[in-house]
């Protein structure tokens, strides 16, 4: 009976260790964790089964023990593999804050630049669940703090910022890898464009064939849903190519977002976020999400440079599909 009451007290007591196990798992981080807890608790456990053995009390409890050592043995694995995550995001939102102050000791070209994105990527990429939401650009979206943006808008969805500064349409395709194609996203926002239209003599039309291309190559290598973010510019340029993104979302079978408006608002970065916000939901907007849009954007204020305005309606339709739905 003595026996069967000690294996009782070790099963109620050791059931809470696969949970908190399958807890520190999904939190990818070691914030919540102590070590020296966990390892107190091996050794009573080692102390427990060593008094078996002493005493030659070779049982069921005994396998109790064991069992329960196990399982507690596995949150030390986690908890050194979650302190791995903490440095990973640590060191990504380095480079991130020196990305935005602009505080480097020299400034690299482009693919030196790119290359050293990919780096911080592909060890990002390592810890991204598949079927997320994709944010890919250039300046724009680079500059979003998209924690920060997920967390005060409640988005549920796996959201990733896989941007990169200074590239231009043309320089975009050797980074489309590791951005995209290696996470599996099921959507996929792009925004190009606003540092092509510095060049005063942008040609339009090249442009336009190159984000065509781009979007062929998203669709024959994703099963994603791509969403067009038109520049958020008031360059005469942005207007022009705009207005051919929205034709060609309506070409293409892609989601052209509206975002006129979004350099009069007084937070155009959470405006912006806010448009985008709607359509990366894996559950149609509801009556609490819509009551939501427009309150954060009037609480929290996070500006963009103001050297634009965006200007297109919404519009979709299908000719040459290169989306998924």
């Amino acid at each position: 009976m003595a026996e069967l009451l000690e294996s009782t007290m070790l099963i109620c007591f050791g059931l809470s260790w696969p949970m908190n196990l399958a807890k520190n798992i999904k939190a990818r981080s070691a914030s919540n964790m102590s070590l020296q807890f966990i390892l107190l608790i091996i050794t009573g456990y080692i102390a427990g089964i060593s008094a078996k053995i002493y005493t030659h009390r070779f049982n069921y409890v005994l396998v109790v023990y064991l069992l329960n050592l196990a399982v507690v043995s596995a949150n030390v694995v986690v908890y050194f593999i979650n302190r791995r995550y903490d440095r990973l995001a640590r060191q990504a939102n380095a480079d991130l804050s020196r990305q935005i102050s602009g505080h480097t000791p020299f400034q690299p070209s482009i693919h030196e630049q790119g290359d050293d994105e990919m780096q911080t990527y592909r060890e990002l990429n390592s810890i991204t669940e598949a079927g997320g939401v994709i944010l890919f650009g250039s300046n724009t979206f680079a500059a979003l703090p998209v924690g920060e943006l997920a967390q005060a808008f409640r988005i549920t969805e796996p959201l990733y910022n896989r941007s990169i500064k200074d590239i231009r349409i043309d320089q975009i395709e050797r980074y489309l890898k590791v951005c995209l194609y290696d996470l599996n996203p099921r959507k996929i926002f792009v925004n190009m464009g606003d540092v092509d239209i510095r060049d005063e003599n942008v040609d339009v039309d090249n442009f336009i064939s190159k984000y065509e291309w781009l979007l062929y190559m998203i669709h024959t290598k994703t099963q994603a849903s791509i969403y067009i973010v038109p520049i958020v510019s008031k360059n005469p340029a942005a207007f022009k190519i705009n207005q051919r993104l929205k034709t060609l979302a309506e070409q293409t079978g892609c989601k052209y977002i509206d975002v006129s408006g979004v350099l009069d608002s007084p937070r155009p970065t959470l405006r912006l976020f806010e448009l985008m916000k709607v359509h990366m939901r894996n559950h149609p907007i509801n009556f609490a999400d819509a009551m939501e849009v427009g309150t954060l954007s009037n609480r929290v204020i996070e500006d963009v440079p103001d050297d634009g305005q965006a200007s297109a309606e919404p519009g979709m339709s299908r000719h040459t599909v290169y989306a998924k739905h």
